[in-house]
């Protein structure tokens, strides 16, 4: 039985020059080796975010699985509200947890340390700080280009390109989140994922990955780790995100539009899952509404 393909990231030394031209128009994963040796960032550790921070509350997951989909669980049953020295002596003690997802201005003080400015100098950008120990993220894409930097401890991560979306099995009601475990995927159940070619790579300190927009991608982290990431534009347009759905077929379109009546149109309360946003039919119809009212999209 033949299993998915893995072939590795490029790799190189420095920034390239012509990095609009090779990799963002072509949206073309790659690592650069020790981004960001000059930042203050790079010095950043655990006891450093206990001690500046000991009396910040964060939300934080705990008690996660480690095998298996993640958004299979319900987020209320991880989800807990922490003092940072608490989550880190947490980390400290071989705990699966994660910090996920924070803004960075939750941590006063810590911006002058990532310098978006030279990064991304104009545009949307959002940075956020990722902070646990033996996480999983679970295999999703995004809507915006990303910047995926490994400050502390290693990550391996695993891509996939927007055309490989019907192999990964989307979820009816999430199409953004995929059903398979790539690291160890059923093949009995989702044949398909035979056929997917992954692209792989593991990250150490001072990494940087580009993830462009739409590609799949799945994280873990074997130990501690610390990560940052900045989204930006561009962005996938509202045009590319109903051709993803679009492909995926009946099924799925039959589930988006159950759930654009039942959620979006009706109202019905929904469960929150693990990692996940609002169903995709709900989040649909918060768009359609908002353009019917002639506002603006959210930035």
């Amino acid at each position: 039985m033949t299993t998915a393909t893995r072939t590795p990231i490029e790799r190189v030394e420095a920034f390239p020059g012509n990095f609009d031209a090779m990799y963002r128009a072509p949206r073309r994963p790659i690592v650069v080796r020790r981004a960001i040796d000059a930042w203050a960032a790079s010095r950043w550790t655990p006891e450093l975010f206990a001690d500046r921070f000991s009396a910040v509350d964060i939300a934080a997951t705990i008690q996660l699985p480690e095998e298996g989909v993640v958004y299979l669980q319900k987020d209320k049953a991880h989800r807990r509200t922490l003092r940072v020295p608490d989550f880190v002596d947490l980390m400290n003690s071989g705990a699966c947890c994660y910090l996920d997802q924070v803004d960075l201005g939750r941590f006063p003080g810590l911006d002058a340390d990532v310098p978006i400015d030279t990064m991304i100098p104009s545009g949307r950008r959002f940075a956020n700080i990722w902070m646990g120990a033996r996480t999983r993220s679970g295999l999703h894409y995004d809507p915006m280009d990303n910047y995926l930097i490994q400050v502390f401890g290693e990550k391996i991560a695993l891509l996939a390109a927007p055309d490989q979306r019907r192999r990964l099995y989307p979820f009816g009601d999430n199409v953004a989140k995929s059903r398979i475990d790539p690291e160890a995927p059923d093949t009995a159940r989702f044949p398909r994922v035979r056929d997917v070619v992954f692209h792989v790579a593991t990250l150490g300190p001072g990494d940087l990955l580009y993830i462009p927009r739409g590609w799949w991608h799945f994280l873990r982290a074997p130990d501690r780790s610390i990560s940052i990431n900045l989204w930006h534009d561009p962005a996938l347009t509202i045009s590319e995100e109903l051709g993803a759905i679009r492909d995926l077929g009946p099924a799925v379109w039959g589930r988006v539009a159950r759930d654009f009546v039942w959620h979006g149109v009706c109202g019905r309360p929904f469960e929150q899952r693990l990692y996940s946003p609002p169903p995709t039919g709900k989040l649909l119809f918060d768009v359609c509404s908002m353009l019917v009212r002639g506002k603006s999209l959210p930035s």
